[in-house]
């Protein structure tokens, strides 16, 4: 469909979508404070006042972007532990698609870093960032809870704070990679993460655990 067709919400939609990549771009080549509004309506195509009619500003903007961008790669993560044949191969899968990103997109990971700062240092965009980071822990929290019930699998944790600790240990690899690639293994990540997950999960008391044994999935979800 031409842009001439479009309806107002849907050509809104898509200028919208058009500037959070143009934003992309310019973020990270430049960070969030070397980063202008001209320059990023530039890229996109549009007028400043183009970005002003759906973001409030730069601040805005670049939480907006954070917000889509983690929701993404949350669900890329999420669709490379599904299906997957058993618990260790569900981490091993999520914990590969990590390390792709890192490789893929080091400035991506750069910006969210900054997108943590940002949070952790001002009060009032704090409870947003944390929204979105706490999104993307709660899809690995169910992530944890579908293995351990379709291994007959329980923990001897509560998944969230599972969940909490996975994101951390990812968060630390992309920070130890991005400043050194050659002080962390590619298979660290999926090791560490398995070890980490077999010690918290047991067969499940009083169920069959014969199917969890047989597939091998004692080490993790």
């Amino acid at each position: 469909m031409s842009d001439s067709r479009l309806t107002r919400e849907q050509s809104k939609a898509l200028t919208r979508e058009r500037v959070l990549d143009a934003a992309r771009v310019v973020f990270a080549s430049r960070g969030f404070h070397g980063a202008s509004v001209e320059e990023i309506a530039a890229e996109a195509g549009y007028s400043t006042g183009a970005l002003y009619s759906n973001f409030e500003g730069k601040e805005d903007l670049f939480l907006a972007l954070m917000e889509r961008e983690v929701d993404r790669h949350t669900e890329e993560i999420a669709a490379a532990v599904r299906d997957r044949s058993s618990v260790t191969e569900r981490a091993l899968g999520g914990s590969a698609q990590w390390m792709t990103v890192i490789e893929r997109e080091p400035e991506l990971l750069l910006l969210f870093m900054e997108f943590w700062a940002y949070g952790a240092r001002d009060a009032q965009v704090r409870e947003r960032v944390a929204g979105s980071f706490a999104r993307a822990r709660e899809v690995l929290t169910r992530l944890i809870a579908d293995a351990t019930r379709d291994f007959d699998l329980e923990l001897t944790m509560p998944a969230q704070e599972l969940a909490v600790a996975i994101d951390a240990l990812a968060d630390g690899v992309a920070r130890q990679k991005l400043a050194d690639p050659s002080a962390v293994p590619d298979d660290l990540m999926g090791n560490v993460v398995t070890l980490l997950l077999a010690g918290a999960s047991r067969p499940a008391t009083g169920r069959a655990a014969g199917r969890a044994a047989g597939t091998g999935t004692r080490s993790a979800p």
